[in-house]
């Protein structure tokens, strides 16, 4: 995945997992000052508000992890890729298939 590729996914993760808060926190207010009872929440818009909360932490955390998972495979493949480079006398890789 190019870099340029990278940036826009994760625009696009940011601006769900806002968009998913700011609705949660939106459809709580309403039910809570707007709609009669006042001062009441119905249990659908509890479960509606908590599902929006659910995806947005889903999607923060599935990023943070590949984030972590990423950043740990490149410092590996890079450590390898300059032991392969300071070993002398090794003029192919070879494979332990």
């Amino acid at each position: 995945m190019s870099e340029k590729q990278r940036i826009e996914l994760t625009r696009l993760q940011g601006g769900i997992a806002i968009a998913s808060f700011s609705s949660g926190v939106a459809i709580a207010a309403v039910c809570l000052f707007l709609i009669h009872p006042l001062g009441e929440i119905s249990s659908s818009a509890i479960i509606i508000v908590s599902n929006l909360l659910v995806l947005c932490g889903a999607i923060l955390g599935v990023k943070a992890s590949m984030d972590a998972k990423l950043t740990k495979m490149e410092a590996e493949i890079h450590g390898v890729a300059g032991e392969m480079a300071i070993r002398p006398g090794h003029d192919k890789i070879q494979n332990d298939l």
